[in-house]
């Protein structure tokens, strides 16, 4: 084998050094949600076929770095989360992972409670409760939708409060702690309000949590959070309910 044949061993692919260039810009010049040139500006621009062009993108899309939205086009991924189930603010749970948490105030508002709200904070049907809704974002990027209700008896005036930090308010200004909740999770195909809020496609998968906060023995929170499953995963350590008895 000559020196000549070897260097070509050696050389990377055109697939490769596509994924390369691509991967050098994500990096340097684009953030998540930005979109990347079509593939015929990029065969044009780099002077390669169509189907290595798709081919470095479908790399990325792979792992993680690209994503694509059916009729819009192919944007850079925004941070991917792995989380434990436990009782935090998402604020100090997206800062624990050197992520910049951002909450977006949607609407906030007093209302009544209907029966399944009443039922969850134990309180009478149309008691007044505090209806929050709020986008979270961590390093810019839509993580989660999420509508909470609160009592108004236990949080007077709340509304006049900063509603991105309540778990801070309730400390602060109402002397009320956290101290456990009921957490459960299902999936759901995204509606059109929950996709446009979230910057993502309709019936796109979902992780919806729906939470139970408490304070003592007084239920002070219920909550119901949709988070983009391609950002969000979940980590359960698993044990066994009972240790196996030894068998003689």
């Amino acid at each position: 084998m000559t020196v000549h044949d070897l260097a070509a061993l050696r050389a990377p692919t055109k697939r490769a050094q596509v994924r390369h260039i691509l991967s050098e810009r994500i990096t340097n010049d684009l953030r998540p949600g930005d979109p990347i040139p079509s593939e015929r500006s990029l065969v044009s621009e780099l002077g390669v076929s169509r189907v290595t062009v798709r081919q470095a993108i479908s790399d990325l899309v792979e792992a993680g770095r690209l994503e694509r939205v059916h009729g819009k086009g192919t944007f850079v991924s925004g941070p991917q989360v792995n989380s434990r189930l436990h009782l935090t603010s998402f604020s100090r749970e997206m800062r624990a992972r050197g992520l910049v948490p951002e909450t977006q105030v949607l609407e906030g508002r007093e209302e009544d409670a209907s029966a399944e709200v009443a039922q969850q904070l134990q309180i009478r049907p149309r008691d007044a409760v505090i209806r929050v809704e709020r986008l979270r974002l961590a390093d810019g990027t839509p993580m989660a939708y999420e509508i909470g209700y609160y009592p108004s008896s236990i949080f007077p005036g709340l509304l006049e409060s900063d509603l991105n930090t309540l778990y801070d308010v309730f400390a602060a200004r109402y002397h009320v702690i956290i101290t456990a909740g009921d957490q459960t999770v299902r999936a759901e195909a995204a509606d059109a309000h929950q996709a446009h809020v979230l910057g993502t496609t309709k019936r796109a998968p979902l992780l919806v949590q729906e939470r139970l906060t408490r304070a003592g023995d007084r239920p002070i929170e219920f909550s119901t959070s949709w988070y983009r499953a391609d950002r969000y995963r979940i980590h359960m350590a698993i044990r066994p309910l009972e240790t196996p008895s030894s068998t003689s």
